[in-house]
């Protein structure tokens, strides 16, 4: 038996998604495949196995990530999904070799990680905005015609919704670093 669920999670909140995932194995669901926003569950023994949710330090094809994920396989650790770079690893209960105790090294290679994602990702939306910007300078140059009035409006457009993403996603971003500033000071102060 098995049944699919829907739900979000945002970057920062894996804690949150690995609690959950763990939670329902210990209630008899196990995660068998994932998807963005998916994740696929069959009916088995309660506790069986434990999950860890982890992201790649580089793209999921690439030799390094390729090399770690079959070192994981070697030790006994199974694949269930991938979303993007994030893989979903699982091993049993009695046997796992994941670390169950408090994880500030862990923690922080994470929040490192999801930082770095963070900062790609706005500079890559900076750029583009850039690029439509002078896009629509490049375009005041021409004559007015119809695929140069539709260009300069797609860029107008396409550059005010990239502006708007970034300054809603900014306390995301913001969130993110303070996570970051909390994990180095829980390194320094961790008995």
């Amino acid at each position: 038996m098995t049944k699919t669920v829907r739900k979000v999670f945002f970057l920062w909140e894996y804690e949150k998604e690995e609690e959950w995932i763990n939670q329902m194995a210990r209630e008899g669901w196990m995660l068998i495949r994932t998807g963005f926003r998916k994740y696929v569950f069959e009916k088995g023994k309660p506790g069986e196995y434990t999950y860890r949710v982890e992201l790649l330090d580089k793209d999921k094809n690439s030799k390094e990530s390729n090399s770690y994920l079959l070192f994981l396989k070697d030790t006994g650790i199974e694949i269930v999904g991938e979303c993007y770079n994030w893989v979903y690893l699982r091993c049993k209960t009695a046997e796992c070799r994941f670390d169950p105790g408090d994880r500030p090294l862990y923690n922080l290679a994470h929040l490192l990680k999801l930082q770095e994602f963070s900062n790609k990702l706005r500079s890559v939306f900076v750029a583009c905005i850039a690029a439509c910007i002078l896009g629509i300078f490049i375009l005041e140059h021409f004559t007015p015609s119809p695929v140069v009035d539709f260009t300069k409006g797609f860029c107008t457009g396409a550059s005010m919704g990239m502006a708007v993403v970034i300054l809603l996603a900014t306390p995301y971003f913001r969130r993110i670093n303070n996570k970051v500033k909390v994990a180095i000071k829980e390194m320094y102060t961790h008995e």
